[in-house]
């Protein structure tokens, strides 16, 4: 169907992501796929003196499960501070993982409080290749300019939290087409910045790909807006 950035992380069901994510790419071009993980173990984040080469060890543990031998990318996880974005242990571990082939790039990824610090520092210190926030209607206003600042760097965006809990809130108050229509709106809205490179949403059937899909590639149009605003007016 055309998807081929895939987001998985140590501590999502206790590293059942992974080693399911392992298993349905087998027999699929490695090249072709772009395969990423967190700096995490099953148990939780890595605290800031975990040493490199524990760091170096729960990567590892992570292209076990997931069956190849690299990853294309590692995020710093829900990175909500500038000491843990330039943690020197983590960086260490990146640059030995590189040199020996097994990690390719280096990200950061962040939906707290410090997001748009955390994320601003990360576009400037030029370590960083890769920046995953949470990115949704109306929310984090400056954003777009880190963004656009992010882009004239080399630095890739990927949005996520863009239905925002959606299904948990206002969408009781929508018409059963709204209700169908709004994740096609958000997902279009955030993909109609130029600036951001794609999106990642959790998929647990196989009726949202279709739904989800459907939203790739299409303009944003005022309806879109108009049902967006809609639900923002209802959660404020």
């Amino acid at each position: 169907r055309g998807v081929n950035y895939f987001d998985t992380s140590p501590d999502y069901s206790n590293a059942s992501s992974e080693r399911t994510l392992g298993e349905g790419i087998k027999g699929h071009p490695r090249d072709k796929l772009c395969i990423v993980s967190k700096f995490c173990t099953p148990d939780g984040h890595l605290s800031n003196d975990t040493p490199a080469k524990e760091v170096i060890v729960a990567v590892e543990a992570s292209l076990k499960r997931l069956q190849i031998d690299y990853l294309d990318l590692a995020h710093i996880h829900a990175c909500n501070s500038i000491d843990r974005l330039m943690n020197p242990n983590i960086h260490e571990a990146f640059d030995r993982l590189k040199e020996q082939g097994k990690l390719r790039f280096l990200g950061v990824s962040s939906h707290t409080p410090q997001l748009e610090k955390v994320m601003r520092h990360a576009v400037d210190s030029g370590r960083f290749d890769v920046i995953m926030v949470a990115y949704n209607f109306k929310n984090w206003p400056e954003l777009t300019t880190i963004f656009h600042d992010a882009k004239g760097k080399g630095v890739g965006v990927v949005a996520m939290k863009t239905l925002k809990g959606a299904q948990h809130s206002a969408l009781s108050d929508f018409t059963p087409t709204e209700r169908e229509s709004f994740p096609q709106a958000a997902f279009k809205w955030v993909l109609s910045n130029q600036d951001v490179s794609g999106l990642v949403v959790s998929i647990n059937s196989l009726s949202q790909i279709d739904e989800y899909l459907y939203a790739s590639g299409q303009p944003l149009q005022q309806s879109d807006v108009d049902l967006l605003e809609k639900y923002d007016r209802l959660v404020a």
